[in-house]
């Protein structure tokens, strides 16, 4: 089964893994253009078809992924992010 990837840019957005668990993921989105900051929350869902782990659609945005942003304040979002699917603060967040 493929996993998805620690990283990627798509456009001026670069996506970094920054923590995951058996039900949940939450990545970091930098948008090299404007340097905003902010985060993607969504569960984990396996694609019997691909045998692999999905990426959410815009579709799945308010339903099973979520968009975390608090304008400048990306610390304050990212402790929302980490507090919606309860991870454990003993995790190491990649820089």
């Amino acid at each position: 089964m493929k996993e998805l990837s620690q990283a990627y840019q798509k456009g001026t957005k670069t996506y970094t893994q920054i923590r995951s668990s058996c039900r949940a993921y939450i990545y970091e989105v930098t948008d090299s253009k404007t340097d905003h900051i902010y985060y993607e929350v969504f569960e984990r869902r396996y694609n019997r078809r691909f045998d692999c782990i999905s990426y959410p659609t815009d579709k799945a945005f308010g339903k099973w992924a979520w968009c975390i942003s608090r304008g400048i304040d990306d610390q304050k979002a990212l402790r929302v992010a980490i507090k919606w699917f309860e991870f454990p603060n003993t995790e190491k967040i990649a820089a």
